[in-house]
C-alpha cells in the first residue's frame, strides 16, 4: 500500500479516487515506478517490488487490463484510464494525477499542487519538493545524461551502477517516485538508502561479537 492520504480528491471518471500530492512516496522512502510494455512485464515488476507501472505506449485496453489484474497498483500511461497521465487535457476530464515535465510546466499547469508530480533531474528534487510539489525522478535518463557527459574513456561496463547510485540518490534528496525500466536492482537500492535513512529495519541484523 501507498502512503496514507493527505486529502480526497473526487473520484475520477471510470475508477476510483485520485491519488493526493503526498501519497506517491511510501512510509519507507520513494514509491518505484516501473516501465513495463506488457502484462508479462508488469507482473515481473510488481514481484520486483514496483509500487507503480508505467505503459508510455499502452492502449486503453491494456492500461485497463493492468489495473484489473493488479488492482493495488497505479498505473501511468498516455490516456485514460490510467491512474496518472502526461495530458493535462485528459487529467482534468478523469480527475487522474498528471506529470509534469519540469519546473516551468508545473507552474504553467491550471491544476493545483496536489494533483501534479513533476519530473525533475537529481539536483533539482529539492527545489520542487520546497515548492509543494511531488517529484518524480527518471534515474535511467538522469544515468544516460551524466554518462554522455563524462569525459571519453570512462567504465561504462556496468551501466546499471550509475542508475542504481542516482535512485539512493533520488530516494536521500526526497524524491516521492522514482522511475526506471531496472525495478530489481533499483528497488535494493531504495530499500538500501530507507534502512541507512532509519525510514525501514533492515532484512537481517549481524550483531558483532568482541
Amino acid at each position: 500500500m501507498l502512503g496514507a492520504m493527505v486529502a480526497q480528491p473526487p473520484p475520477r471518471a471510470g475508477g476510483g479516487p485520485a491519488r493526493s500530492g503526498r501519497d506517491f512516496a511510501t512510509t519507507a522512502g520513494p514509491a518505484l515506478l516501473a516501465v513495463v510494455s506488457d502484462t508479462a512485464g508488469a507482473a515481473a515488476a510488481v514481484d520486483a517490488g514496483a509500487d507503480l507501472l508505467d505503459l508510455p505506449e499502452a492502449d486503453p485496453d491494456l492500461i485497463g487490463a493492468v489495473q484489473a489484474r493488479f488492482p493495488g497498483v497505479l498505473v501511468c500511461g498516455a490516456a485514460p484510464p490510467a491512474d496518472v497521465v502526461r495530458d493535462e487535457t485528459a487529467a482534468r476530464a478523469t480527475g487522474a494525477r498528471l506529470i509534469c515535465a519540469g519546473l516551468d510546466a508545473a507552474r504553467a499547469s491550471a491544476l493545483p499542487a496536489n494533483r501534479l508530480l513533476v519530473s525533475v533531474p537529481p539536483q533539482l528534487v529539492r527545489q520542487a519538493a520546497q515548492a509543494g510539489w511531488a517529484v518524480l525522478v527518471d534515474v535511467d535518463r538522469a544515468a544516460a545524461q551524466a554518462a554522455a557527459e563524462s569525459p571519453p574513456g570512462g567504465d561504462d561496463t556496468e551501466p546499471e551502477a550509475g542508475i542504481v547510485a542516482l535512485a539512493a540518490l533520488a530516494s536521500w534528496l526526497g524524491a516521492a517516485v522514482v522511475r526506471t525500466r531496472h525495478p530489481v536492482p533499483v528497488r535494493r537500492a531504495l530499500d538500501m538508502a530507507a534502512s541507512i535513512r532509519g525510514l525501514r529495519p533492515p532484512a537481517r541484523t549481524v550483531r558483532g561479537l568482541a
